[in-house]
């Protein structure tokens, strides 16, 4: 997902119109429209007015992971939740996994040279 279209899905998940957010950046709608999906980019400001006028944490546009877990609610109805994982954070757990796998390595060989030396 690219930046334009994570601004795009927090504008709808808050019910805000185009029309709002480019009035708020001092954009045509037209032009915030071309920056949501992408033929232009947006800059350093325009994204920090946009967490503002979003209400989210600027990262949040550019994290590459969304987990949708579904359940029910009481009613019978459902509803989706939107987690988001960091890629860096991904990066370090991925790191930590090969860490592990060489201590495992280490420690089966000290103890395979234990098993030789008696």
């Amino acid at each position: 997902m690219q930046v334009g279209e994570r601004v795009q899905y927090y504008r709808k998940s808050k019910g805000i119109s185009q029309e709002y957010v480019s009035s708020k950046l001092g954009l045509e709608q037209s032009q915030y429209s071309r920056r949501e999906t992408g033929q232009i980019n947006f800059d350093a400001v325009e994204l920090l007015r946009l967490a503002e006028i979003l209400e989210v944490d600027i990262s949040e546009f550019f994290t590459d992971r969304t987990v949708v877990f579904n359940s029910s609610n009481q009613s019978g109805g459902y509803f989706g939740q939107y987690i988001t994982v960091a890629d860096k954070l991904i990066e370090l757990y991925e790191a930590r996994l090969k860490d592990k796998d060489e201590l495992i390595a280490l420690l089966k060989e000290q103890l395979a040279k234990r098993g030789n030396a008696k």
